[in-house]
């Protein structure tokens, strides 16, 4: 029985197209199975990824607004406590003035911010109750510094010793205008830095007037 070679061959090419397409079509069905799987992936993972991002830049900008509406609140504390402390110290410096039972006297005054008036006794203090001297003219302007008067328009109808005479002195003065307030002032001696006020009352008459 003679060989058909011709069906033979074409059989052979078919079945070898057959293999050639099933192997395209498996390397196909591999490739879309890998793109699937990486599709899916990008999308579950990267989603997740994008959701934390959009989580971490809202928190940020929240903070942000935070802090934003935080600072302007403590600025606002911070004025208002320095405007308070600027009060209190303003009331702490203002001069406390209290009516007196004493006789003669119509009010005491203590003024807190008085200070020593500076001195020019470089080499020793020595208290002074003699016109014209150096201590003289200083007593005289620690009193004129507590009145509120200038010493030249100033009378300074006594002064005398505390119980103290060398760190203690009152004088009982007033301005030079007739019928000015009489004040008797209390000073003391700060070494190195000269007479400070301490008290002062306003008379109701001058009983020192000669």
């Amino acid at each position: 029985m003679p060989i058909d070679f011709k069906n033979s061959g074409e059989r052979y090419a078919q079945r070898a197209k057959r293999r050639k397409t099933n192997i395209i079509l498996n390397t196909l069905i591999v490739i879309v199975i890998i793109l699937i799987i990486l599709v899916g992936s990008y999308i579950f993972f990267g989603g997740d990824n994008n959701k934390d991002q959009a989580s971490e830049v809202s928190n940020a900008k929240d903070t942000t607004q935070s802090e934003e509406v935080k600072e302007p609140k403590d600025k606002n504390e911070k004025t208002t406590d320095d405007e308070k402390s600027d009060d209190d110290d303003s009331e702490k410096d203002e001069p406390i003035e209290t009516e007196s039972d004493e006789p003669n006297v119509e009010k005491v005054i203590k003024d807190p911010s008085w200070k020593p008036i500076g001195t020019e006794q470089a080499s020793g203090h020595q208290s002074s109750y003699n016109m014209g001297t150096v201590d003289w003219n200083e007593k005289l302007s620690a009193a004129a510094y507590a009145v509120g008067i200038s010493v030249d328009n100033m009378t300074p109808w006594w002064v005398e010793g505390g119980s103290d005479r060398e760190k203690e002195a009152i004088l009982t003065v007033s301005e030079k205008v007739a019928g000015s307030d009489v004040y008797r002032v209390y000073i003391e001696w700060v070494d190195g830095e000269g007479w400070k006020p301490t008290e002062v009352k306003k008379l109701i008459e001058n009983d020192k007037k000669q």
